[in-house]
């Protein structure tokens, strides 16, 4: 799934780019990156967080991604300009250059599955420098739903997200605690995820002409329109919400 947008300020006509930065850059200074900090994202995606990082903040970026095409794309988009960022196909497990002054990672820990949720956490506590903090943005699912949810399979998991797992809120912290990590601070803003999956609908809802002409059939319609509506809903039932939890590393 691509980025999805924040509407920090409460200011609903601000566009989706807008509004995606707004929320990069959160994840960024609650990281407390600085000028000439070293930075590492876990999960770059298309660019978007290192480009911000490098070029606002002043910050050495390092990325890393499991997937070739999102690499292509983020090397494409920094092509040929000045930015001091170094991005890799690489599992994080595998990073062994820290340590790092801070970590972000925007909607990846939802892909590694449950059993390597401790691995994950140590590998954050491994890579930050002692004193330093990470942001991590996590879609949770509600604390009371989060055992039910964990006996079976979702729409998500099942078409979707093959393997996803989403964990809650105190989860999440159970795990960060476990790997010597301090959670000190927790920001949830579902309701603006609701808000982008509207967009992306009417969006959908306006090109979906186009659809064979890509070469996707009425079922690939149907199934992506039910995702969104889907997700949509989990948000402003606040069965579902998205965090970014910032974590100390204690010096």
């Amino acid at each position: 799934m691509p980025y999805s947008s924040a509407w920090f300020d409460g200011n609903r006509q601000q566009d989706l780019q807008a509004a995606q930065h707004a929320k990069l850059r959160r994840a960024l200074r609650m990281a407390y990156v600085q000028p000439g900090s070293r930075v590492l994202e876990i999960g770059c995606g298309l660019g978007g967080l290192v480009e911000l990082g490098a070029t606002e903040f002043g910050a050495h970026m390092t990325g890393i991604t499991l997937s070739p095409s999102q690499l292509a794309y983020a090397t494409e988009r920094l092509h040929g300009r000045a930015i001091d960022a170094d991005l890799r196909l690489q599992d994080y497990r595998d990073t062994n250059d820290g340590p790092y002054d801070a970590i972000c990672s925007v909607e990846m820990i939802e892909a590694v599955g449950r059993k390597y949720w401790p691995a994950y956490f140590q590998t954050v506590a491994r890579l930050l420098k002692p004193g330093g903090r990470a942001c991590i943005q996590s879609i949770v699912i509600d604390d009371a739903l989060f055992e039910r949810y964990a006996l079976g399979t979702d729409f998500i998991q099942q078409y979707i997200f093959p393997g996803g797992f989403l964990p809650s809120t105190q989860t999440f912290i159970a795990q960060a605690r476990a790997a010597g990590l301090q959670v000190i601070d927790q920001f949830a803003f579902g309701l603006g995820y609701a808000e982008t999956l509207k967009r992306w609908r009417e969006s959908f809802a306006q090109v979906k002409d186009q659809l064979p002409t890509l070469g996707f059939d009425r079922r690939f319609e149907r199934t992506w329109l039910f995702y969104l509506c889907y997700c949509e809903a989990a948000f402003l039932e606040h069965n579902t919400d998205v965090v970014q939890f910032t974590l100390h590393k204690p010096a």
